[in-house]
């Protein structure tokens, strides 16, 4: 009986593909870890100030960390037309961008009630996630 080895030549492609896959498997897995998730750090400044036309302003300085984000919306828990302003009477900063470790303030700006505590949520895009940041005000 007449034994036959795989030969070298086949033996040398099969450690090449099995060393490629492996490297593949290694970057896929661990470079997601290396890379943190952009974060939003959200600092509010306490109260309100009034915005004219019976609407206060909530000031709202925005963080970007370990990304860029993309403002997408924001949203008022019991208050309907809520807009999102570069300053208490300005423009709307709706698709504006935070630049990576930058900041930015921005105001909220609706009928809210003096005294009265909402729950925030501005809303977010950074690559291809979204991200919301929840967070109780009194106004």
């Amino acid at each position: 009986m007449k034994k036959r080895a795989v030969s070298p030549v086949i033996a040398t492609v099969l450690l090449i593909a099995l060393v490629t896959a492996a490297a593949a498997i290694v970057f896929l897995v661990v470079i997601p870890m290396l890379n943190p998730a952009p974060v939003a750090l959200i600092t509010v400044t306490p109260g309100s100030t009034d915005a004219g036309g019976g609407n206060r302003a909530i000031a709202v300085k925005i963080d970007a960390k370990n990304g860029a984000l993309n403002i997408t919306g924001v949203g008022v828990t019991g208050v309907v037309g809520v807009t999102i302003l570069d300053l208490p009477e300005g423009t709307s900063v709706i698709y504006d961008i935070v630049a990576q470790d930058g900041s930015m303030t921005v105001y909220i700006v609706g009928a809210f009630s003096v005294a009265t505590e909402y729950s925030i949520t501005i809303s977010f895009e950074s690559g291809g996630s979204t991200i919301s940041s929840t967070f109780a005000h009194t106004a």
